[in-house]
């Protein structure tokens, strides 16, 4: 039965870095054309790439990830998630303009340049994953008490 909980945890974590990886490139994407081509401000850009990455995150781990029935309790849920996200916001706020201001390197990936602005957030999105994690698990998709819904995403 232990083991049968740790892997199902394993695939649970595996699952919820997919969807981290999908929201991360929709995060990034946003990020960069509204800081590149639309040169608004960082601080701007940041918000919103990870607004568009937590939208993202909640529709697909509260279904796919967590298996979690959210029906009469949408607003409560996604308030919870949106609560967990913000301060995720905060803490990649603070990571970001840090490697930026005081830290300035960027990476080189398979002979590609990559900005100090890009390398800092890949910095931030593998630090604030496990805060992220953690309170969507233990607070928002917490599944003592309720009843799991075990379907796909459609």
């Amino acid at each position: 039965m232990a083991e049968a909980k740790k892997q199902s945890i394993v695939v649970e974590m595996v699952k919820y870095g997919l969807v981290g990886a999908v929201s991360t490139v929709i995060d990034i994407a946003l990020l960069n054309v509204i800081k590149t081509l639309l040169g608004w401000p960082l601080w701007l850009a940041v918000a919103i790439g990870f607004a568009g990455g937590t939208v993202n995150g909640y529709y697909m781990n509260s279904r796919w990830t967590f298996h979690y029935d959210t029906e009469g309790q949408e607003g409560k849920k996604f308030s919870q998630f949106a609560i967990i996200s913000i301060i995720g916001l905060g803490l990649t706020e603070l990571i970001v303009h840090g490697y930026v201001g005081y830290i300035d390197l960027g990476m080189n990936i398979l002979g590609r340049e990559i900005s100090a602005m890009n390398t800092g957030k890949l910095v931030a999105v593998v630090l604030v994953f496990f805060w992220n994690y953690g309170g969507n698990k233990i607070w928002t998709f917490n599944q003592k008490g309720t009843a799991q819904k075990a379907e796909s995403l459609p």
